[in-house]
């Protein structure tokens, strides 16, 4: 979600005239946002590419600015599916991660496709391996 947002492009329109790092924004002009550009800035994240779950607890995650992840958008037009979008991969994510390990074949080359949304060009394909009883 953070390396890969499903909404990997939004647009706003200003209310009002506004300067954003030295740009002037005019009223009525479009801003173009990409989520994946902030979720992978130094400025908020240690190793911006590297995926690391822990970077979300608690303590790594306080002081970090409250949009520098919004995979769903943010503020007064956050997309209205995106708690069931959490719950339902969650849900999907640990069902399945609790029987099987999924493994990508080493020859699948993993390449993004902005469309609607932001999903892998082509297959994945993966070898699926079931967990050993303990």
């Amino acid at each position: 979600m953070r390396l890969y947002p499903p909404a990997w492009a939004f647009a706003r329109q200003a209310i009002a005239e506004d300067e954003i790092d030295g740009y002037r924004i005019a009223k009525g002009a479009y801003v173009l946002m990409f989520p994946a550009m902030t979720h992978r800035h130094p400025d908020f994240w240690e190793r911006p590419d590297v995926f690391d779950p822990e970077r979300f607890s608690p303590e790594c995650s306080a002081g970090r600015h409250r949009f520098a992840y919004f995979p769903f958008g943010g503020g007064p037009r956050v997309c209205i599916g995106n708690q069931f979008a959490l719950t339902e991969a969650l849900l999907i994510l640990a069902t399945i991660l609790s029987r099987y390990q999924l493994r990508l074949l080493p020859e699948t080359n993993v390449v993004p496709e902005p469309l609607i949304t932001l999903r892998p060009r082509g297959k994945l394909l993966m070898t699926v391996h079931q967990h050993q009883e303990l």
